[in-house]
């Protein structure tokens, strides 16, 4: 008798698991099915700049575009190579509204809309800006900086200047 039951439960958990996949696949295919996303998906803004084309396939630019940006960063930084073609500047300026007030880590932002989505961070933006650049890109500093020339001063107790604009006061 306690076999049969032991028989029955795994039974029955058996069958609740293929009910259990079953719907996973027809709640994904049907999805599929009908060339829509999943409502839970991020909206992915297309680009602004008024061209209909990504230099590759959207469906591959979203698989593989993390490996087209690193080998452009190895080709340019290790190489000294530079093209345009899958330019860190050039999806900004293509994708992100120039008129946006929208900073990476807002949603709205072209590339936080998956980014935050997926947990994925990255750190393009420490060093590259993250909304497209004008007409003339060095215009007035945002920050209010001024860019000056460093002051040579002298490091005390050595006989080398120092040119990096800190100031030591003897």
């Amino acid at each position: 008798m306690q076999q049969l039951n032991k028989c029955m439960h795994n039974t029955l958990i058996t069958i609740a698991g293929l009910a259990m996949l079953a719907f996973s696949v027809f709640a994904v295919s049907n999805f599929a099915w009908a060339g829509e996303k999943p409502s839970f998906a991020p909206d992915v803004p297309h680009p602004t700049n008024g061209s209909t084309e990504c230099v590759q396939p959207e469906d591959e630019m979203k698989k593989n575009h993390m490996n087209y940006i690193l080998h452009q960063r190895d080709e340019t930084m290790h190489n000294g190579i530079r093209t345009e073609t899958y330019s860190l500047k050039k999806c900004i300026n293509c994708h992100v509204p120039k008129n946006t007030t929208a900073r990476f880590g807002d949603d709205e932002h072209f590339c936080s809309s998956c980014h935050n989505f997926t947990g994925v961070s990255i750190d393009c933006f420490q060093c590259h800006m993250d909304r497209p650049m004008g007409e003339k890109p060095l215009g007035k500093s945002p920050h209010n900086a001024q860019i000056s020339k460093p002051v040579p001063t002298k490091v005390a107790g050595t006989s080398i200047e120092n040119t990096e604009g800190a100031s030591n006061n003897e």
